[in-house]
């Protein structure tokens, strides 16, 4: 009789009845009552030692892959081996006019780097410092108003300097030198190699993601998470990855800690000092932010195999989205990238990128981009134009109809209803929002059936809105939506906007039943003031306005619906976005007294 366990199946029992049914084909155990004998202990302990080996073997091999680990110390191991730096935690910073008053009249005046700034969020301080020497020159009046490149909007930054000292191993050793933090921000370090302990002269060494070209003489370095969470710097081996410190060298590792998301929302900073004896007055102009902790692990999931894909040069649009968000992450929150030929209208030789930001900040937002142009400049293979395309939001207006028993729930309707809301409202702010994230109906529906046992069936209406400035100058004005619109009908409109004043009267736009054609219709009298102000195109998703002349009578924007040609899903397009409007949605209970 065969006597082969079978070793796919490994939970508990099923493997102590295994054993059980291969002792009992043995001779000297016919007839045995297993669960009545002391030999059931052992085989719990067989089964035990079995069951546990088989889960740590399991363990250990979904840690050994990318897309299955679930540890972050395994994902950093991993992403390391791909040569994917994660990200650190991220300070983070506000916007601030500074100035003096000098009755003296000096020529010039310094507010020197690292000159610090408390401030209190949620009843605890926090410390912010300038990165930069600011120098302002007299008006003549005693005010001295302090620019960073030519402008009075200055960054500051949260976070503590700190410095750690090494004394450099022999270069063939390849030592790694531990920095025993884990709230360092990777930006801020700074690598100083000092020819001796006791010697003033130093060369500086430059992060390796920072480098584009590297050579023997290269004065680079590596720093990255370690598994254990805190941070480990190494140098190369002297030939191929540049020169390393030799033996005796001192390494001056200096590095900002900074809180992460707890310093966002600053808004009043006081100086902890003064400049030549004089007070800086600080005015804020935008609360701090951007502050976050380190990359998550499914950020590090998605990310690490695209960099290495990208290995630190642009050639396609996929390379352009991985090193942007590697180098500018403190201040993007996504990116989406195309090139020009899949362009509507195609413009080959050019690459589009489209940024969201993590902050509104005029100043910083141009710099970046600036940035980004010199960063492409050095990494891409080809020369190409980048050109920079603002996202366009589509906001979804959801009109919910739920049957709803009563008798099933203790809740009454206005609080059942309440709830769909805040599940519709939970549903896009998880899933939508960034580039490449689509609206599906059905995922929603089906979260709004699990609110309570009272809601048996639920349906949505689905319409797109975009909002835009008119501009009576503009002889056509392009409203562009995520996804293709419906086909004209000839029992409902499909476009539709708010009110506004046409030649002193309030109107709205309208498309014609069974039409593309766009009219403006006077509200109080459903005359139709102007026949065809414009048309719309199903196919791409956009309205064409032309010699529009309307204007606003509240806000700043009209919102123009339409129905999408498939409102079961959603899927947004290069630069488009999805967005959530909660004010024009709705849900609606109809009571029932069906199960």
């Amino acid at each position: 009789m065969a006597t082969t366990i079978k070793s796919t199946e490994l939970d508990f029992n099923t493997i102590k009845n295994n054993l059980k049914l291969f002792l009992a084909q043995k001779p000297e155990f016919a007839d045995y009552n297993f669960e009545a004998s002391g030999l059931s202990n052992l085989l719990d302990v067989l089964a035990y030692n079995t069951h546990y080996n088989a889960l740590m073997a399991n363990f250990a091999l979904n840690e050994s892959f990318l897309s299955t680990a679930q540890l972050r110390s395994s994902l950093v191991g991993l992403a390391g081996s791909l040569g994917y730096t994660v990200g650190s935690r991220k300070a983070a910073f506000a916007v601030v006019n500074l100035s003096v008053t000098n009755p003296d009249n000096p020529s010039t005046m310094t507010i020197p780097t690292g000159t610090k700034f408390t401030t209190t969020i949620n009843n605890k301080s926090y410390t912010f410092q300038t990165r930069d020497n600011l120098i302002a020159t007299s008006d003549g009046s005693g005010v001295y108003n302090f620019t960073l490149n030519a402008n009075r909007n200055i960054p500051i930054y949260e976070g503590i300097a700190k410095t750690k000292t090494f004394i450099a191993g022999p270069a063939s050793e390849n030592d790694t030198y531990v920095i025993p933090v884990t709230n360092l921000d990777l930006d801020t370090v700074v690598v100083k190699v000092y020819d001796s302990v006791s010697s003033s002269n130093y060369s500086l060494y430059v992060n390796i993601i920072n480098t584009t070209t590297i050579d023997e003489n290269s004065r680079v370095f590596v720093m990255k998470e370690s598994p254990n969470g805190y941070y480990e710097l190494t140098f190369g081996n002297g030939v191929r990855l540049g020169k390393s410190p030799q033996a005796g060298d001192k390494i001056e590792v200096t590095y900002t800690t900074v809180a992460g998301p707890e310093a966002n929302g600053g808004r009043t900073f006081t100086p902890v000092g003064t400049v030549d004896g004089r007070t800086i007055n600080v005015t804020t102009v935008s609360v701090s932010t951007n502050g976050s902790y380190k990359e998550e692990i499914e950020s590090i999931r998605k990310n690490a195999p695209f960099q290495w894909a990208a290995q630190n040069r642009m050639v396609t649009a996929d390379d352009y989205e991985a090193l942007i968000k590697r180098n500018f992450s403190n201040v993007i929150s996504d990116i989406k990238a195309w090139g020009g030929e899949d362009n509507i209208p195609a413009k080959y030789g050019t690459v589009f990128v489209s940024i969201v930001f993590d902050t509104d900040d005029t100043v910083v937002i141009e710099n970046t981009k600036s940035d980004i142009t010199e960063l492409a400049k050095d990494l891409s293979v080809a020369s190409f134009n980048i050109e920079f395309v603002d996202p366009v939001e589509t906001y979804m207006e959801v009109s919910t109809v739920f049957q709803f028993n009563p008798t099933l729930t203790s809740l009454d309707v206005s609080t059942v209803e309440q709830q769909v809301r805040n599940t519709m409202q939970s549903y896009f702010a998880t899933n939508v929002g960034g580039f490449n994230q689509s609206f599906r109906r059905s995922r929603m529906l089906t979260d709004i059936d699990a609110v309570d046992n009272s809601v048996l069936s639920s349906r949505a209406d689905i319409k797109m809105q975009n909002r835009f400035v008119p501009n009576a100058l503009a002889p056509l004005q392009t409203i562009t939506y995520a996804a293709s619109i419906s086909t004209p009908l000839d029992d409902a409109y499909v476009i539709e906007s708010d009110v506004f004043y046409y030649n002193g009267k309030i109107c709205k736009l309208r498309n014609k039943l069974n039409s593309t054609t766009i009219q403006v219709i006077q509200v109080s009298t459903g005359n139709v003031l102007v026949d065809n102000i414009g048309s719309y195109s199903a196919t791409d998703g956009t309205i064409s306005l032309v010699n529009f002349t309307g204007t606003l009578i509240t806000g700043s924007y009209i919102r123009v619906t339409a129905v999408p040609a498939n409102p079961a899903v959603i899927n947004p397009l290069r630069n488009n976005v999805i967005k959530y409007d909660a004010n024009a949605s709705r849900a609606r209970a109809v009571i029932t007294d069906t199960l």
